[in-house]
């Protein structure tokens, strides 16, 4: 019988080979694609974990190439089904993380990962940032590297938002840069606190995209630059609505009379009633104003805070087994609960019975009720998923700012 630490290794051997495939003759390909220029850079450590910021699909490739130096990533467990899944299991080892649930069962594979010598990589933010900002990252994170007790690699990746906009409905051409900002020896970290630990982690891996594109003065590039912000921008500042943000080509708009340009350097040409900048200070006042909010939303219990009409695709997961159930469901939430129709059915979880809440790409959501139960919600139509998100944090007490 195989011991713990063959099982973890197997196939190693072969993703090692895949990797420097990839890096020899794919990685020049991303480079040119992505504009991206690296910080050169010496790993010394054998095993590590590697943290960095999100803000591609593909920065797991571009800190492989950056860092030169094999790991198995932490990645959205969805990966590993299905097709996708038969392809990328055995030539990336890839670790899986179920969004929206409690992670021990991913924390044990690195653990283990780490313990058998194979160095791991993951983003601590779990999503792409929506703002160009570096997003909330747990304190577990800190304590999962000091329990480690094996080096760690912090890497920041800068221009990646600007360069494809979490909501974009369009790529934009312009640079990126990759660095490795610090490789802390396990005997360093031993010296250090978890609070120390994790205010490296935070200061290493935070980047404001404007405040970097503001210092360097480069330019992204695209066509309809603003198209897609609504899936993000989901509280207009000067009428204080839900949802009824609008683009068009690089123009946003609202009925109320609140009017912006995007620019090429993802900044807003402000118009009438626009009191920000960029969407960075746009989203950190929505965030702000349903945590400010939050009693007062508890009370909207008669008529929907939010709701979306027929705008949805629907998926059931329980005890493992996916269903199908709508292509043009119906989203509310209210002050005390969530409500789904789809043809002549409801589904109603009360705020509290939401174990898990948490968004997907642009346009999908998803929401755990327990540790069997979980739907997704695919939108079909420009609506707001963020929304969703933020106003089930601020009614559920969790902190999101």
């Amino acid at each position: 019988m195989k011991s713990g630490s063959s099982k973890i290794t197997k196939g190693v051997g072969f993703q090692r080979g895949v990797y420097a495939f990839c890096r020899t003759f794919v990685g020049p390909f991303v480079n040119i694609i992505l504009h991206i220029r690296y910080k050169p850079c010496k790993v010394r450590s054998r095993t590590f974990l590697c943290l960095g910021n999100h803000t591609q699909n593909l920065d797991p490739a571009l800190m492989v190439i950056g860092t030169r130096r094999h790991m198995r990533f932490v990645a959205n467990a969805s990966l590993t089904r299905g097709i996708a899944g038969f392809f990328l299991n055995p030539l990336f080892g890839i670790i899986p993380r179920e969004k929206g649930a409690k992670g021990d069962a991913a924390i044990a594979l690195i653990e283990a990962n780490l313990r058998a010598g194979v160095s791991v990589g993951m983003f601590p933010e779990g999503n792409r940032s929506w703002d160009g900002e570096t997003e909330f990252i747990s304190p577990r994170t800190a304590a999962l590297v000091k329990d480690t007790g094996v080096a760690l690699l912090t890497y920041r990746l800068t221009g990646g938002y600007l360069l494809r906009p979490r909501w974009a409905d369009h790529k934009r051409k312009g640079p990126m840069y990759g660095e490795l900002v610090h490789e802390y020896t396990p005997e360093e970290l031993s010296r250090m606190t978890v609070e120390e630990v994790y205010e490296a982690i935070c200061r290493d891996l935070y980047v404001n995209a404007y405040e970097t594109q503001a210092a360097s003065g480069a330019l992204y590039r695209g066509k309809s630059l603003a198209e897609g912000l609504q899936y993000a921008a989901y509280l207009c500042p000067h009428c204080l609505r839900f949802g009824t943000i609008q683009t068009s080509e690089d123009n946003i708009t609202c009925d109320c009379g609140l009017s912006a340009r995007l620019l090429e350097t993802g900044w807003f040409e402000k118009g009438e009633n626009m009191p920000f900048d960029n969407f960075s200070q746009w989203n950190r006042f929505q965030k702000r104003w349903v945590h400010e909010n939050c009693g007062a939303l508890r009370r909207h219990t008669e008529e929907p805070i939010v709701c979306d009409n027929d705008c949805f695709k629907l998926t059931l997961k329980k005890d493992g087994v996916f269903t199908h159930l709508s292509d043009n469901a119906s989203v509310a939430m209210y002050g005390d609960r969530l409500e789904i129709f789809y043809g002549d059915q409801k589904i109603v979880y009360s705020i509290g019975e939401i174990t898990g809440y948490g968004t997907f790409l642009s346009r999908s959501m998803y929401f755990n009720c327990g540790p069997s139960v979980r739907y997704q919600l695919v939108a079909t139509k420009p609506v707001s998923t963020l929304k969703y998100y933020a106003l089930w944090r601020g009614l559920s007490g969790r902190e999101y700012l």
